[in-house]
């Protein structure tokens, strides 16, 4: 079959992965110049460096890592980690309750991307056919497929499907900041509880990323970042960067890099708890469907790309007045 996937995030790469390995021609349509969606990293060149730093400024600015628990999704990783695209993030994380910090659970065995999270998109879409730049508005223009998958937030989704179920999306801004000198934390991140900030990550902490300069990723709260929504940016930069300062007794070094990203399609509050949604010729898949972990994404789109081609007798789609 000719299948189309719109949307190059995880959910999209696990199903055209999955279809083209079964010798279904597969064409994977994605609005923005990269794969994989907010498995992300964003790197500045143009940044002139405090004297005595070297080398690249890199940020994990959406998803921070992930972990294994799903077979299908596990064989995957497996794939990944020896062909060096992901390593463990051996790092000590913590947690903090408003009175004090406490280590996490250290037997989860946590992942990231090498040399960022955005590895990982990079090597899936590798040997796709991959449209960058495609914005596909209506299922018309996907007339000659059999198939359509779509793997995109739920009010892109609603313009293309017939029936897209009501599934809340919340947002989250993401602070990236870079200090001349060492942070005096104990520990490389945190989730937080009772701030604006939930999650404050030493990037450079990662493996295979340049250590020799200190760099910070601040997630706001979900509540915050959506009472917040509509903020300017460098208003909410720089109260998150007072709310991680609050955070290190020692108090923040010098920053000389900081900005902000706001992610509007964050979180699913809650999930539907369903692989992929059927709708005959047309398939849903997302981090919204299933759960919002990277791994609860990938496993909606290999679900989606069996649902696709469980019945391979289907008619071909066409359109009547």
């Amino acid at each position: 079959m000719r299948i189309a996937v719109v949307g190059a995030g995880i959910s999209g790469l696990a199903a055209a992965r999955a279809l083209a390995g079964r010798g279904h021609d597969v064409r994977v349509f994605e609005q923005s110049r990269v794969p994989g969606g907010r498995v992300a990293t964003r790197t500045i060149t143009a940044i002139e460096l405090p004297r005595g730093l070297s080398g690249e400024v890199a940020f994990d600015h959406g998803a921070q890592y992930f972990t294994v628990r799903d077979d299908r999704f596990s064989m995957a990783a497996a794939e990944w980690e020896r062909d060096r695209v992901i390593a463990k993030w051996t790092g000590r994380i913590v947690s903090f309750d408003g009175e004090g910090w406490e280590d996490v659970d250290e037997a989860t065995s946590r992942y990231v991307g090498t040399p960022g999270m955005a590895a990982i998109g990079a090597a899936m879409a590798a040997g796709l056919d991959v449209e960058y730049g495609r914005r596909i508005d209506s299922v018309a223009q996907l007339d000659a497929f059999d198939r359509v998958i779509i793997a995109t937030p739920p009010d892109r989704a609603s313009a293309l499907a017939a029936q897209v179920p009501s599934v809340l999306l919340k947002p989250c801004w993401a602070v990236m900041a870079a200090f001349e000198e060492r942070v005096a934390a104990r520990f490389d991140a945190a989730f937080v509880n009772g701030s604006a900030v939930s999650w404050i990550a030493r990037n450079s902490s990662k493996p295979k990323r340049n250590w020799k300069i200190d760099t910070w990723v601040v997630h706001a709260s979900t509540a915050w970042s959506e009472a917040h929504l509509d903020d300017r940016a460098d208003e909410v930069g720089a109260f998150l960067m007072e709310a991680f300062d609050d955070l290190i007794a020692a108090g923040l070094p010098k920053a000389f890099y900081a900005t902000v990203h706001r992610w509007k399609y964050a979180t699913a509050d809650p999930p539907l708890a369903v692989g992929a949604i059927d709708q005959g010729r047309v398939i849903l898949c997302g981090d919204w469907c299933r759960g919002s972990r990277i791994e609860d994404a990938y496993v909606s789109g290999i679900e989606a790309a069996e649902v696709a081609t469980k019945d391979t007798k289907y008619t071909k789609y066409t359109k009547h007045d």
